[in-house]
């Protein structure tokens, strides 16, 4: 039996090597297509990465830029008061600054390009600011009344 089972192979030995060929066809490519998928994943992730650095850096930036006006504007308790301030056409405008920079940070949020625990600590900062101060509550009421909420991408 074990004879006659050489020579059937011997007798299909081009089927045979075309079988195998087949098998070792499908195998590397299924290692190059894993490969190929494990590559791309990693320079996705990669480029998410660097974007959200990018994003998390200019964002705290402009943050930084924009933070001692803010604590400037409420030292005002009242819009009524920020708005009879000496400086209130440069607060106004830095003041809205801040209102189209809380909006490009939701915005990137939406889209996924900032991760869930950065945003959470920047939405606390955002309330925090909103909730405790009733002149920039004012400002931002005030501002949806005028634009609306399409112009902060909300």
């Amino acid at each position: 039996m074990h004879q006659a089972f050489i020579l059937s192979f011997y007798d299909d030995w081009e089927f045979w090597t075309s079988a195998i060929g087949t098998l070792v066809t499908v195998f590397l490519g299924l290692v190059v297509w894993y490969s190929t998928k494990k590559y791309n994943k990693t320079q996705i992730d990669l480029t998410n990465d660097k974007l959200q650095k990018e994003l998390f850096t200019d964002f705290n930036s402009r943050y930084d830029e924009l933070n001692d006006f803010l604590e400037i504007i409420i030292k005002n308790k009242i819009f009524k008061s920020f708005k009879k301030d000496k400086n209130f056409d440069q607060l106004s405008c830095k003041l809205n600054d801040y209102f189209n920079l809380c909006a490009e940070e939701y915005y990137w949020y939406r889209k996924g390009r900032i991760d869930e625990l950065i945003w959470a600590s920047w939405q606390a900062g955002m309330n925090s600011w909103y909730n405790n101060h009733n002149v920039i509550k004012e400002a931002w009421e005030l501002e949806l009344k005028s634009f609306g909420h399409q112009s902060f991408y909300l």
